[in-house]
């Protein structure tokens, strides 16, 4: 079963049993899962609904630390709930080891010597680990190796 199949399928269920806020988080993913195939003129794959969640997931993170500005706590507690949702659908991330492990190795093979090659290395790591890794995670540590090691 495709992960489009299992978000249907999952709302309908939330449908029938009034679980409120599961169904606005699965209409909205719906809703953007349908609006990407519009503009892309193709039906979405398993590893493009995966991106477009994270991005939604990171919709939600920037909303909270907004609410927490403007000491907005209800506000806080139903995107963390909404997040909490969106995740059952992601694959698990890969462990921060095995990231650090993929960073050195790719700087060893780059010869990657400063904060000119960061991106490099960046899209390099991404491409080993593919979508179970999260970009700002890989990010950060790619950064850290890079600007700590000069």
């Amino acid at each position: 079963m495709s992960l489009k199949e299992k978000l249907d399928q999952d709302y309908i269920s939330a449908y029938k049993s009034h679980e409120t806020m599961k169904v606005s988080v699965l209409r909205m993913v719906k809703s953007s899962i349908k609006n990407a195939e519009i503009d892309l003129g193709h039906p979405l794959s398993d590893a493009e609904v995966v991106k477009l969640l994270r991005k939604e997931k990171k919709q939600r993170e920037e909303a909270i630390n907004e609410y927490e500005k403007g000491n907005r706590e209800d506000l806080i507690s139903d995107s963390r709930e909404e997040i909490e949702i969106i995740e059952t659908y992601l694959p698990a991330q890969i462990d921060a080891s095995i990231i650090q492990k993929t960073v050195d190795e790719t700087i060893g093979e780059l010869n990657a010597s400063g904060a000119k090659d960061i991106g490099r290395v960046i899209g390099i790591v991404m491409k080993k680990l593919g979508a179970n890794a999260d970009g700002s995670a890989v990010a950060s540590i790619v950064k850290n190796s890079l600007t700590t090691n000069k």
